[in-house]
């Protein structure tokens, strides 16, 4: 009989961004998604520098890495993939999906990005390559109605996961201004920039 050793590809997610502090929003999306898609695990991965950004991120890209890693420390399906900050340049996502895709070559790969991001999709490079690599899962930052496809080539999901009313512009703006983030970032993220003097307060 056909088919009965064919196994269904694992599914992975990616979720690559600045990370400039990484906070309470980005882990429920992680969970989220978790859930939702029966995902094995995911690859989370702090950008050197993101292509679209044009500000410099306040955390380094060590600080950024490590804070990575200490959510992936407490979170079991958290992965850390640290290809972008080892360019030490910008990267862009076609080329950090073909690293992943050769790591886990048997592997289905959902990428996580925000509302905002996915209808910016076609101002992204190798885009339509891209499209052909991944299927998007778009979560829903302030909106609660599902995104029109920004290219014909798209495949995606949208996540109707709770909305969740912060940033990390708004926690970065906190910190400039020395009010506490406490409420807006893990415990663990809290403490390492505590420890690390990397707050004004």
């Amino acid at each position: 009989m056909l088919g009965t050793n064919v196994s269904t590809p694992t599914k992975i997610g990616f979720f690559g961004g600045s990370f400039d502090p990484i906070h309470l929003g980005h882990t429920a999306v992680i969970e989220q998604a978790v859930k939702g898609f029966g995902l094995e695990k995911v690859l989370l991965c702090p950008a050197y520098h993101a292509p679209l950004r044009s500000q410099k991120p306040i955390f380094e890209p060590k600080q950024r890495l490590e804070m990575a890693e200490l959510v992936a420390q407490s979170q079991p399906r958290v992965q850390v993939f640290d290809f972008e900050i080892k360019q030490e340049k910008i990267s862009y996502t076609y080329d950090t999906i073909r690293a992943v895709k050769k790591k886990y070559p048997s592997k289905e790969v959902f990428l996580l990005i925000g509302f905002d991001q996915f209808e910016r999709l076609a101002n992204w490079k190798w885009i339509k390559e891209l499209c052909a690599e991944v299927k998007f899962l778009v979560f829903a930052r302030k909106y609660k109605n599902p995104p029109s496809k920004p290219l014909e080539e798209v495949d995606y999901f949208f996540m109707q996961n709770p909305l969740i009313d912060i940033s990390s512009s708004q926690i970065r703006n906190l910190i400039l201004n020395g009010k506490s983030i406490s409420e807006f970032v893990p415990e663990v993220i809290f403490s390492y920039l505590r420890k690390n003097n990397l707050l004004l307060m």
